[in-house]
């Protein structure tokens, strides 16, 4: 293969571009070393996808990620989560990170909560309930519901998600098994 030709192949790999920010205040102190540096390569990109499996601290990762996004934009954050997901993140680890995570189902709710970190759940973003793009930021909770390409909720998130900045995904299972 001719070195012109292997650059031209190079020059059609696509690279995920750099959208983020560095952050400006330190961990959570619950947070281990590797968990810190995941959070902050994830804020760095400012699109990132996180595949840890179960007890590795997805939460609390998604957790301090949806707090420097909030410090860095000055607006809110939206969590999207399988509905029986929540109480991780609004009655557990958010608690103990001094943080408040308030769960709504509509737009009417998103708008009167005065907490900075909101969480809802698959169906009610997917068929209209909330608005996306009200947030700065988004994280996909367990989003694995993505894995079908051809999917109702994968075709419609695609174009949902494109007005928010900041995106991340936080799964266990990065393909079907």
């Amino acid at each position: 293969m001719s070195e012109r030709y292997l650059e031209f192949l190079k020059s059609k790999i696509p690279q995920a571009e750099s959208t983020g920010f560095e952050p400006t205040t330190p961990a959570h102190e619950s947070l281990f070393p590797h968990q810190r540096d995941i959070c902050e390569w994830a804020c760095r990109g400012g699109r990132r996808a996180i595949f840890a499996n179960f007890g590795l601290g997805k939460t609390r990762m998604h957790l301090q990620i949806a707090k420097w996004v909030t410090e860095k934009t000055g607006q809110r954050y939206l969590i999207v989560a399988p509905l029986g997901v929540r109480q991780e993140f609004t009655r557990s680890d958010g608690p103990k990170m001094g943080l408040e995570i308030e769960y709504v189902r509509t737009n009417e709710e998103a708008k009167a909560s005065q907490a900075r970190i909101l969480i809802t759940n698959y169906e009610r973003v997917r068929d209209g309930d909330i608005d996306v793009a009200q947030f700065a930021g988004a994280g996909l909770d367990e989003a694995s519901v993505l894995r079908g390409f051809g999917t109702k909720t994968y075709q419609s998130f695609l174009n949902l998600f494109r007005a928010v900045k900041y995106r991340f995904v936080f799964t266990a299972t990065p393909s079907p098994n």
